[in-house]
């Protein structure tokens, strides 16, 4: 009996430069969701409600 796999990160439903550290997300339009800051780490971090990708502008792909 084989081990269970661990679920796959979902794919991001935009990527988005930036040149902080620090971002926030409201999930953009009258239907988002609540804003949260967010830290890059190592480069990148997704959003947990919209899936939106923020990578750190200049940062290399992974």
């Amino acid at each position: 009996m084989s081990a269970p796999s661990a679920p796959k990160a979902p794919e991001p439903t935009e990527i988005i430069e930036s040149e902080d550290t620090t971002v926030a997300c409201d999930g953009g339009g009258a239907l988002g969701h609540p804003r949260v800051y967010l830290t890059l780490v190592e480069g990148r971090v997704m959003c947990p409600y919209c899936s939106r990708l923020f990578v750190l502008k200049g940062a290399r792909a992974a």
